[in-house]
């Protein structure tokens, strides 16, 4: 990793590698440059899953503040600043009932148009998801509703790609390839907290190779 004096700034650490991954992925796909000590390079980073190292995850020293807002706003590993308040007060912690949640998701629906996403077709709304925060997106998505992803910014009229079908860039085990792995619509597999890839290129050549010596 570069240091911080030549401009970068540590935002997060982990001894976790998947976190690590998931927080280089979610800055890329927003625009962020991102930089990562204790990975084999800065700039390119393959998961190990038992990697025992700290890892620490940095950006340019101007968008520090900003990257730190957005892992807040688009994932779990970082509190958010009200969060810190609220532990501080049982009184604050009440789960929303039913009835609210309920009221939530009805009033979203109708100050937003509804239109199917290209990819899976879930009735995504005109909204995008940096609009919102993620209770409110949980909400939608457990009422059968998406949103539209930051990832993509120009639609066409009606068109929607919402967050779930967008911005899961994984690497092809056998070219090695950045591709996102809806859209690539390659074989995709996880267990054990690892995830593997073949992209669609990869995985016809692949068949193509087989193709003389199938015996199944």
């Amino acid at each position: 990793m570069e240091g911080s004096e030549t401009g970068w700034t540590a935002i997060y650490e982990t001894r976790s590698a998947s976190d690590a991954d998931l927080v280089r992925t979610t800055l890329e796909v927003a625009g962020y440059r991102v930089s990562i000590e204790g990975a084999s390079s800065p700039t390119s980073f393959t998961p190990s899953y038992d990697t025992p190292a700290m890892l620490t995850i940095a950006v340019p020293t101007a968008d520090a503040d900003d990257a730190r807002e957005f892992l807040r706003q688009k994932t779990s590993l970082l509190p958010r600043d009200d969060e810190g308040l609220a532990a501080d007060d049982d009184s604050t912690s009440q789960p929303e009932s039913l009835a609210d949640a309920t009221k939530e998701i009805l009033e979203l629906r109708h100050q937003h148009e509804v239109a199917a996403c290209k990819y899976c077709g879930i009735p995504t709304l005109d909204v995008g998801e940096m609009g919102l925060d993620s209770h409110v997106i949980a909400l939608l998505r457990a009422a059968g509703l998406g949103v539209n992803s930051a990832t993509f910014s120009e639609f066409e009229p009606g068109e929607r790609i919402c967050s779930e079908c967008a911005g899961h860039e994984v690497t092809c085990d056998l070219c090695g390839r950045d591709v996102d792995a809806f859209l690539d619509g390659g074989e995709y597999r996880r267990a054990n907290d690892d995830e593997a890839y073949v992209c669609s290129e990869c995985r016809g050549r692949l068949e193509d190779q087989l193709q003389t010596a199938r015996d199944w």
